[in-house]
């Protein structure tokens, strides 16, 4: 997205805000604080597990799906959890 775009998404959320009801602000104002507290590369074990998970897969160890096969095992997870 350019910036531009992102200027006028501001702009847009900036108008929501100053219409919503105070359910929404609170609702709004917990997602951004949440996001705020949540750096996942800040995280120490976060970059651990991701470089454990980048050694598998350039040593051909990790166990990889194609998207058909994701596709296909979240059909039968979804067809399974429906019964």
């Amino acid at each position: 997205m350019n910036v531009t775009a992102i200027k006028d998404i501001r702009k847009e959320v900036k108008k929501y805000i100053d219409f919503a009801d105070d359910k929404t602000v609170k609702m709004i104002y917990a997602m951004l604080e949440v996001e705020q507290r949540e750096d996942a590369w800040a995280d120490e074990a976060f970059i651990t597990e991701m470089d454990r998970r980048t050694k598998e897969y350039e040593s051909g160890t990790a166990r990889l799906f194609t998207l058909e096969e994701m596709e296909n095992n979240a059909r039968t997870a979804f067809k399974q959890h429906k019964k």
